[in-house]
Formats: structure tokens, C-alpha cells, sequence
């Protein structure tokens, strides 16, 4: 009965948090926004206009970042009020976790589900990878596309006001817009590639982990080397994907952590599995200071991700490494007949 209570008031802390993170974010969406938007207005202000940009835009300017930087200064309040609760939230959520999992340890009832023993915590990292992706593709969003059409809302106000009053910066401010649109473009389809590259459908995996083997090595100046071993067959797209991103991951923790200079992945097509291996000369690390549960902040796709995402394909993940030995990281995915 009790530790029903204590699971209830922590879920409920739960719900609380989430809201609280949500807006957290819509107030610091809107504090980017609004810094933007500033930004824009005061480069409207530009001396060399000067001679030919009317009063009234700069008077409008003038005001506007006026605003902006009030409804800033109650932003900020905002959000470190949101944060200090989130805060207080995670401390009792973590206290209530520490008294359930002690009543669970003490408790040793018939009946219950072994899978839920062994891995109690099971289903909120099912939940927290799924959200952490989420976020991940919401913070992407916004960053780039979302800001930027907010840029263009504003310039395309902008234009408005100049149309009549001096076409010169109008047409400045359009060609500006121009830019901005093809950026947008660019960033989506950067996007859309990074969620599922189209390659998989055309050229299938063996080609797309080249490919994009061969862009990470020309970004960051490294040796890579690919090799496959065994006669490739189809994977299902989902395992195709979760591969791409653990050579991602992998290969660039080896070139910002670990300082390697060259780093060998190596794809072996078996009938009954799929062994993937990559192995760096890096730095090295150690394994067990790798936390093993997922990033708060829910940044990047992280060995813990990387982990989680492996077990939900009933596959194995293991990394070897050590201080100044590089670090090998290999994953066996297991092939039903019916996969390929």
C-alpha cells in the first residue's frame, strides 16, 4: 500500500516536471526570439543608412527594442523561477525513487514479474530514450528553422514599412531574405537526411555508412577505414539506422574525446548476426566512469543511448578500453531468417 503511494506522488512529481520543462523551453524559445529579434533592429539602425532611411522606421526600431528588452529582463525571471522548481522536483523525485527501491529489495513477494526485478527502471528509460530523441529533433528545429523563419517574419514586417518609404533598403532587405530561405532549405533537408538518409532506400547500408564515413573523415581530417566482411544482405531499416548512429557516435567521441587520428569500422554480414566493430587509436578512457543511464540534459545520441538502443533490438553492446589504449566498440545484432 505504501510503496503504491510513494509510486503515485513520484509520478505525479513526474507529470509536474515535464510541464515545467516545457515551459522552461517556450520561455527560453522565446528569450532566443526576442534576442533576434533585437539584433535585427538594431542592424536596421546601421549609420550608413543613415542618410536615406526614414525617421519613422527608426523610431519604430528604437521602440521596439525598448519592449524587447523589458519583456527580456521578466523572461529571465521566468525561466530561473521554472528552473529552481525543476530543480526541487528532481531532488524529491530522487528521494522517493531511493525509499521505493529499498522497500522493493525488502520485499519478497510470489508472483511478481521477473523482468520488472531485474530491470525496474526498464520502462521510463524506454520513455526517456523516446523523449530524448524527441528533444533532440525539437531543439534542431529550433535552432535553425525555426529561428531562422522567425528572422524572415520580421525582415519580411520590415520590407512592409519600407516598400514606399525607401525601396532601396527594401531591395537590400529582399536579397537578405533570399539567402536566409536557401539556409532554411539546406537545413531541412540536412535534417530530414540526419532522421533517415534517403540512401538506405537506393543504395542500401553498406553505401550509406561509406558515404557517410567518407564526409566525417574529410570534416575532421582523420583516417577511416571501412571494410565488410561476409556477403551483405537487407536489414530492416530500424536496425539499419540504429548502426549508422552508433558508428556516428562512436567515431566522433574517438575524434573529440579520445584524439584519434584514425579509426577502422568494420561491418560482418553473418547468417545468424551482425558484428559491428569500431576500434580507434585515441586517448583511450575509463569504461566504468561512462554513466550508464541517459544524459539529463538528452543531448546528442550518447554511449547510454547507444546502449539502450542496441538492448531494444535484442542485440549486445561492448566497449574495451583504457587510458592510452584507444577504445573498441563492437555490436552483435542478431539476423532472423525473415529479417534478410
Amino acid at each position: 500500500m505504501v510503496k503504491e503511494y510513494l509510486e503515485k506522488t513520484r509520478d505525479g512529481f513526474i507529470n509536474r516536471r515535464q510541464v515545467l520543462l516545457s515551459d522552461a523551453q517556450a520561455l527560453e524559445n522565446r528569450f532566443k526570439e526576442n534576442m533576434q529579434m533585437i539584433q535585427i533592429l538594431e542592424d536596421t539602425n546601421d549609420p550608413n543608412y543613415e542618410s536615406f532611411t526614414p525617421r519613422e522606421v527608426n523610431s519604430y526600431n528604437r521602440t521596439k527594442i525598448k519592449e524587447l528588452e523589458a519583456e527580456q529582463k521578466e523572461l529571465e525571471e521566468q525561466i530561473k523561477d521554472r528552473h529552481t522548481v525543476i530543480s526541487e522536483m528532481d531532488e524529491r523525485i530522487f528521494e522517493i525513487n531511493s525509499v521505493i527501491k529499498v522497500a522493493k529489495e525488502d520485499s519478497n513477494l510470489p508472483g511478481q514479474n521477473q523482468i520488472f526485478d531485474d530491470d525496474p527502471e526498464f520502462s521510463i528509460v524506454l520513455l526517456e530514450t523516446i523523449e530524448a530523441e524527441r528533444q533532440r529533433i525539437a531543439r534542431d528545429l529550433h535552432d535553425s528553422t525555426v529561428q531562422s523563419l522567425t528572422s524572415l517574419v520580421h525582415k519580411s514586417e520590415l520590407c512592409m514599412k519600407l516598400l514606399d518609404l525607401d525601396p532601396i533598403r527594401c531591395k537590400l532587405e529582399l536579397s537578405s531574405m533570399g539567402k536566409i530561405l536557401r539556409d532554411i532549405i539546406n537545413d531541412t533537408r540536412k535534417l530530414i537526411y540526419d532522421l533517415r538518409p534517403m540512401s538506405f532506400d537506393d543504395i542500401g547500408f553498406d553505401v550509406t555508412l561509406e558515404r557517410s564515413l567518407d564526409k566525417f573523415k574529410q570534416a575532421n581530417n582523420v583516417h577511416v577505414g571501412f571494410t565488410v566482411l561476409g556477403d551483405s544482405y537487407e536489414l530492416k531499416s530500424i536496425v539499419a539506422l540504429t548502426l549508422l548512429r552508433v558508428v556516428q557516435e562512436s567515431c566522433s567521441n574517438s575524434v573529440k574525446h579520445g584524439k584519434a587520428s584514425s579509426i577502422s569500422v568494420t561491418v560482418e554480414y553473418n547468417p545468424d548476426e551482425l558484428i559491428l566493430t569500431i576500434q580507434d587509436n585515441g586517448n583511450g578512457f575509463d569504461v566504468d566512469s561512462i554513466p550508464k543511464t541517459t544524459r539529463r540534459d538528452n543531448s546528442g545520441f550518447g554511449l547510454s543511448m547507444m546502449r539502450e538502443r542496441i538492448f531494444l533490438l535484442s542485440g549486445k553492446l561492448s566497449i574495451e578500453s583504457s587510458n592510452g589504449n584507444g577504445c573498441l566498440t563492437k555490436v552483435i545484432i542478431p539476423i532472423k531468417k525473415e529479417d534478410n
